[in-house]
């Protein structure tokens, strides 16, 4: 039966409790529940099913333990759940990641067989972001995507940059939003927390810590700066991918200034954020990164950080109008060792971090545009008027 309600029915291919942001996800329920609509999150778990005070609204697909088994059970769902729904229902929204177009076709095309109203969304917060395979994926992703092109109603993109990138193939004339990275006002908010701060300048960077992003780029720019002299600390939180940044600390000797924390829980960030002097956003020029919208950037925005980023179009394209609320590199200097390190050494030398007081207007800043109600509603609004 059709409730006359449009509901909404959000599938990825996530393990809700492995990734260590998952405010994406929460804050959009959180803004559909205080809107009175009906949106039901479908993923998959890495060891528990963790429902974040949303149980009504967050649905694990599968069972089984094992990884394997567990990938091909949790997509045989995901058919069969968007199945029902088009069955179920007259005019709901079905909403997935990109991985995951393949496997609601079938609903689909039930969908036309039977006349329904229902609309399907594809969804698209990232590209493929491995440097080494990123042709081939970007390949098979296109795969994936053109069919939705065909079959689909609309689009939601993270950032106008990927939109751009993503659609300049395709003649398709459907409805597209963008809706960004967002960031919880009430967590990263300075007032809560104390100083903590050594004498040494803190370089901090949290999130996936890996070779394509910079992380080692970054510990060799600050290495640069400490044999000068210069008294810094690098604290970097997250999952290390690649043993190799694990080994060169280890190799050069340098953990007593170089440290790696393994990912704490976000509610736990930003007291290091806020204890620190300088984040870095490390990512050199690669596709991936200059479509992405990176959410740490809004939290340390958020708690009043300035803070050190590539010049690509990720970054350019938030600030637009406030440059003054952000330092760049350049992203496409060959030695992206020099650049970073250059850029550091102006900005400790000059006292940059505490002579323009900008931590306000960088907090109004995310205030006005980025809070995640702000971005849940244009994505809510969007799906609802398909």
């Amino acid at each position: 039966e059709d409730l006359g309600m449009k509901n909404i029915h959000w599938f990825e291919t996530k393990q809700l409790d492995r990734v260590t942001n998952f405010s994406t996800e929460i804050e959009v329920l959180k803004t559909a529940n205080s809107r009175n609509i009906n949106m039901q999150y479908y993923c998959t778990f890495f060891k528990e099913k963790n429902y974040y005070g949303l149980p009504n609204n967050i649905n694990y697909l599968g069972f089984f333990k094992s990884r394997y088994i567990k990938a091909i059970e949790f997509k045989i769902l995901v058919i069969l759940k968007a199945v029902l729904i088009v069955l179920k229902f007259k005019s709901d929204i079905v909403m997935v990641n990109q991985d995951l177009v393949l496997y609601v076709l079938p609903a689909c095309v039930l969908n036309r067989i039977f006349r329904k109203n229902n609309k399907f969304v594809v969804d698209i917060r990232t590209t493929p972001t491995n440097p080494e395979t990123f042709d081939s994926d970007m390949k098979r992703f296109h795969n994936q995507f053109s069919l939705a092109v065909k079959f689909f109603n609309g689009f939601s993109f993270i950032t106008p940059f990927m939109e751009k990138y993503i659609m300049d193939r395709y003649d398709a004339k459907k409805p597209t939003v963008t809706w960004s990275s967002g960031v919880d006002l009430n967590l990263f908010d300075s007032t809560n927390y104390s100083v903590k701060k050594s004498t040494s300048f803190m370089v901090f960077y949290h999130g996936g810590i890996s070779i394509s992003r910079g992380n080692l780029t970054l510990i060799k720019a600050t290495e640069i700066l400490v044999n000068k002299g210069y008294d810094i600390t690098l604290l970097q939180v997250g999952i290390c991918v690649n043993g190799e940044i694990e080994s060169y600390i280890i190799d050069k000797n340098i953990s007593n200034w170089c440290k790696l924390l393994p990912p704490l829980p976000l509610s736990k960030m930003p007291e290091y954020i806020f204890n620190s002097d300088l984040p870095v956003l490390p990512f050199p020029y690669f596709d991936a990164w200059r479509v992405s919208s990176p959410i740490k950037l809004m939290e340390y925005l958020a708690i009043g950080k300035k803070v050190l980023a590539p010049n690509l179009e990720a970054f350019t394209d938030v600030f637009e109008d406030k440059e003054e609320l952000i330092f760049y590199f350049d992203s496409e200097n060959k030695n992206q060792i020099n650049e970073i390190s250059n850029r550091l050494k102006d900005i400790i030398d000059l006292n940059l971090v505490n002579k323009a007081d900008v931590s306000s207007k960088c907090r109004n800043f995310v205030m006005d545009r980025y809070t995640w109600e702000k971005q849940a509603n244009k994505l809510i609004d969007f799906v609802l008027q398909l």
